[in-house]
């Protein structure tokens, strides 16, 4: 058995919660899991791993402490006793939860292996490890007493999970885990998901937030098209504010010390911040008035300027077509499976223009059969402009649809370094991950310095 509440000294089966609040969120495991207990900034942690897979124990292990030690300095320390890494492996799991001195963690049993996958695991338990402050600790007003009748709304989850986010990526560089190329990377992915997503332009950071309990976790056929994750877009947001703070400071100011005043502040006094506050902690560390940041870009959904941030440190976002560029259509299939269902319609697309909808039958494009798989390989044979005819079944019967092909758009978001950089700019890329800019299109990256 493994949990992260103590035993009776006597009776090493019962357990003592302080209060309601500590017992509904301190799992067990209960079952035939392993058990590796570790060491780190002097205190005890235990990873139990219930399930088969291709992990190594001791690399995650050492892995762990280097994340632990990492957000343990960040915040002047560890704020329990004790800590407990809760390791579920199942066939094509993700996911996790954070608790009060423990953490539940869902990955797929053979995701160990390969780097990209493994470093997909690293950040997920960096993400959960963070909400030991970020959430748990620091949280807003409306998360500071639970009420288990009905929902807890709030209109700042993106700064609980998409500040965790950004970090997520960032401390297992710091922690020397992966390289300063697999970091950038890693961001472009994000703003890569961020940009192909319809619902950006639609719904802001706050509502996002605010709507979780009715929309996040339950997607329509549209909900690409008017939602957006508070994760995702939050995750994003974080950076460009940790680049704001660091232009502004000559990087000797960052989000760290936004994360590190709201911890004194309100962490360690158990007080719930309200968005006016937490937005004064922000305005404070930057000292900027971010009101037109807040406006346009948490309360609004102006499109997210990318170069006036990402400029000073000698980076670009360069959009990619791909080796074959493909016209726009703008549907999504569900899967690559024979039914060929339609599954999203991007609003303003050319799919949606000429009435596809979610749930169509893909059949045939100018007569000939198309399958799933086969969709991408047959748009490059038509140019942007070109009308095609697209058959489908909906609702068991046979229709027809012209379709007005649209210029292809990005397939891809890729960071990279500005053609000629300023000494400026290779001085603010140095200061801030802590290698030189050229090394990042050298055939070699290193970790931090």
């Amino acid at each position: 058995m493994t949990t992260a509440l103590d035993p009776l000294p006597n009776d090493p089966l019962t357990f003592l919660a302080d209060n309601f609040d500590t017992l509904v969120d301190s799992p067990f495991e209960i079952g035939l899991h392993q058990i590796h207990d570790f060491a780190a900034g002097g205190k005890p942690h235990q990873l139990a791993v219930w399930g088969q897979g291709n992990y190594d124990s001791a690399k995650i292990v050492s892995d762990i402490q280097k994340i632990i030690a990492v957000e343990a300095a960040m915040f002047g320390g560890l704020p329990y006793d004790r800590y407990v890494f809760l390791l579920h492996l199942s066939a094509h799991g993700y996911g996790g939860l954070e608790h009060h001195n423990c953490c539940s963690l869902l990955y797929s049993r053979f995701g160990f292996r390969q780097p990209e996958t493994y470093h997909r695991f690293v950040s997920l338990v960096a993400h959960e490890f963070f909400h030991l402050w970020n959430v748990k600790r620091i949280r807003p007003q409306a998360l500071s007493a639970f009420d288990y009748d009905q929902e807890n709304y709030t209109d700042l989850l993106w700064f609980c999970e998409g500040v965790t986010s950004f970090y997520d990526l960032v401390i297992p560089y710091r922690a020397g885990i992966y390289d300063a190329k697999s970091y950038l990377k890693l961001l472009s992915e994000s703003i890569t998901r961020l940009q192909a997503i319809p619902g950006r332009q639609v719904q802001s950071l706050s509502d996002s937030s605010f709507d979780t309990w009715i929309k996040l976790y339950r997607p329509d056929a549209n909900s690409r098209n008017c939602q957006v994750s508070y994760y995702l877009k939050g995750e994003v947001v974080s950076l460009l504010l940790d680049l704001c703070i660091r232009q502004q400071h000559h990087n000797q100011r960052s989000l760290d010390d936004v994360m590190v005043s709201l911890w004194q502040t309100y962490g360690q006094t158990q007080q719930g911040y309200s968005r006016e506050q937490l937005q004064s902690v922000i305005e404070s560390v930057a000292e900027l008035d971010l009101s037109h940041f807040w406006q346009n870009y948490i309360d609004g959904t102006v499109e997210l300027p990318y170069a006036a941030f990402l400029d000073p440190f000698g980076l670009e976002l360069v959009a990619d077509g791909g080796e074959q560029p493909i016209p726009y259509l703008g549907l999504t299939l569900h899967n690559q499976t024979e039914t060929g269902i339609v599954q999203f319609v991007d609003v303003n697309s050319p799919a949606q223009i000429a009435g596809l909808q979610p749930g169509d039958q893909l059949l045939a494009i100018d007569g000939f059969r198309v399958r799933p798989d086969q969709l991408h390989q047959r748009l490059p044979d038509y140019q942007g402009g070109a009308r095609i005819a697209v058959t489908v079944f909906r609702d068991d019967q046979l229709k027809t649809y012209p379709v007005t092909l649209a210029d292809p758009i990005p397939a891809s978001y890729t960071l990279k370094p500005v053609p000629q950089p300023t000494t400026s700019q290779k001085q603010r890329f140095r200061q801030w991950l802590g290698i030189d800019l050229d090394q990042v299109t050298s055939q070699r990256s290193t970790c931090p310095s």
